[in-house]
């Protein structure tokens, strides 16, 4: 599991679930980790109480402060909410805390399997994948819902979703598709598509036609040229359909996005 997990810690959107022992012993980070504004006794008491029997997974994401080597930062992400900002706390972890791993893609698989899913819109983008050849994978707020069961998603929350671009598929076929049945239905469906295993591009950028996007990673952001990412050796799958969807290049200039979150909801 060490090595698995050293490798594990580097893939953005992943889920952690930690060992028993661990999350005791995590606990004055994880409080430690909350925002100024939710540093209360009462906020602290429901995230501890959450944290210890709820067995909230964290998310694996870009380090924002010091990680000795082999060590990792997670993201946590509560139920619970302060004047309508979502509780969350980070901190970070050695690969032996970890007792296993979650894909975005392993959980698009449990949601399915959920009755009701854990969001309304999740069914009808996933059958569009289908029809696409699309491997799709759940995030945000809708991919803790699915693996916890708790009341993470509002009737106004998005569907956050990854796309696995060495799977193949019509990705620009599901990108309208999809922008259209949101629009359609009133949600917004926030999508960002996968390289590599190591890279991050929203979905509507790679289909904007640039010639330069921009890629988030475990360690910041970097401009790719789309051509690159064409060239570049994949890992696994068909990749003529991806190939043949990409967007042509023209001169337009990257996309500038603030970081903000480094995780996502």
């Amino acid at each position: 599991m060490d090595q698995e997990a050293l490798t594990m810690l580097d893939r953005r959107h992943t889920l952690a679930r930690l060992k028993p022992h661990a999350r005791n012993a995590l606990v004055p980070a994880l409080l430690d980790g909350l925002p100024h504004t939710m540093q209360d006794i009462e906020t602290k008491a429901l995230v501890l109480r959450t944290f210890l029997t709820e067995g909230v997974p964290g998310i694996v994401c870009r380090p924002t402060r010091a990680c000795g080597e082999g060590q990792g930062q997670l993201g946590f992400s509560f139920p619970l909410r302060r004047n309508e900002e979502r509780v969350r706390s980070s901190l970070i972890v050695e690969p032996d805390q970890i007792a296993s791993f979650i894909s975005p893609y392993e959980v698009m698989e449990r949601a399915l399997r959920r009755f009701p899913p854990p969001h309304a819109a999740l069914r009808l983008v996933a059958g569009i994948a289908t029809r696409f050849d699309i491997r799709l994978g759940l995030i945000g707020s809708a991919a803790l819902a699915a693996v916890t069961g708790l009341p993470y998603v509002r009737p106004q929350s998005d569907l956050d979703l990854l796309v696995d671009a060495d799977h193949g598929g019509d990705v620009q076929a599901f990108h309208r598709t999809v922008q259209g049945v949101g629009q359609a239905i009133g949600v917004k469906i926030d999508t960002e598509i996968e390289f590599f295993g190591s890279r991050g591009v929203k979905l509507a950028e790679f289909c904007s036609g640039r010639e330069t996007i921009l890629a988030k990673t475990i360690t910041g952001v970097e401009l790719i040229d789309i051509v690159d990412l064409q060239n570049r050796p994949k890992g696994r799958g068909p990749h003529g359909a991806l190939r043949a969807a990409l967007p042509g290049a023209n001169s337009t200039p990257p996309a500038t996005e603030t970081i903000q979150n480094q995780w996502s909801e």
